[in-house]
């Protein structure tokens, strides 16, 4: 009996601060919820652009017409269908971000990680078998906050989105290192700056800094390496160069242009609807 009662109380306990219960969608919320979906796909299109399956590009145009749909419910001031087009859209984009996060980001984060080990081990370089680990740390966290979202309430959909954005996040960062170390073990002692000498003049002087992005300073080292055959591109290194810092490659579409172009109406403004009904639903 005892056992009984203490289970009973658990279970209100749960249901009292579960903030997935219910609640009666407003202009505020939903104008919060349309921000963050905005977001979600905005960062997950640099993914599918550059790395989506047919499913995948398949569930990004769904969710972007979903959100599409939302937006014009929260036009005519419709909150609760507005709020059901976008808890659809991020039940695509959930599915979405764990798939490329999963089958893509972590995999190749591991592959090109592998790619680098030997030759930086080879070279018996110490600061690029540091980048080294930095990377095969990067990895180990990006699985964490993949695990964290997958177990995450199911209903909680952002919450669930993005744990798996810090894992992308994560894991592009752990190929920037792979890139970083690769280029370190194959660059020679006295192109390194650590090792270059410096005159008095021109440390009171002060060296002259190049402005050109970290970006374009790795790709252009990339570059100068795979020309001169310092190491093989055998898996499209400059594609994964170009994704870790946030931008499709210019062999790529930009999807979410593309299906910007495609988007429809008729769900929405396309019929006449009876008034929405004053179902509560739950918060994506």
């Amino acid at each position: 009996m005892h056992r009984l009662f203490l289970t009973l109380i658990a279970a209100i306990l749960y249901f009292a601060l579960d903030t997935s219960w219910a609640v009666s969608p407003d202009q505020t919320n939903v104008g919060y919820a349309l921000r963050d979906n905005r977001y979600f796909i905005e960062f997950i299109n640099v993914g599918v652009s550059n790395f989506g399956t047919e499913k995948n590009v398949k569930q990004f145009k769904e969710a972007v017409q979903h959100n599409f749909n939302a937006n014009l419910w929260y036009l005519q001031s419709d909150y609760v269908r507005a709020y059901q087009e976008i808890r659809r859209s991020q039940e695509l984009l959930r599915d979405l971000y764990m798939d490329l996060l999963q089958n893509r980001y972590l995999e190749d984060a591991r592959v090109l990680l592998d790619i680098s080990a030997p030759q930086i081990i080879q070279a018996k370089d110490k600061h690029a078998e540091h980048l080294l680990r930095l990377g095969y740390r990067d990895v180990e966290a990006a699985k964490i906050f993949q695990l964290k979202g997958y177990n995450y309430n199911r209903f909680l959909y952002s919450n669930k989105i993005r744990y798996y954005i810090d894992g992308i996040k994560r894991a592009r960062r752990a190929k920037r290192f792979a890139f970083l170390a690769l280029i370190e073990s194959k660059t020679p002692y006295e192109d390194k700056k650590e090792y270059q000498k410096q005159t008095l003049d021109d440390y009171l002087q002060g060296v002259e800094r190049e402005d050109i992005t970290d970006y374009e300073r790795v790709l252009n080292t990339l570059t100068n390496m795979l020309n001169r055959r310092l190491f093989q591109d055998t898996y499209n290194f400059i594609l994964h160069h170009n994704d870790n810092y946030g931008l499709i490659a210019r062999e790529k579409k930009n999807l979410l242009k593309e299906t910007t172009a495609e988007l429809h109406t008729e769900d929405v403004s396309g019929k006449i609807r009876p008034p929405s009904s004053e179902k509560e639903v739950k918060n994506p």
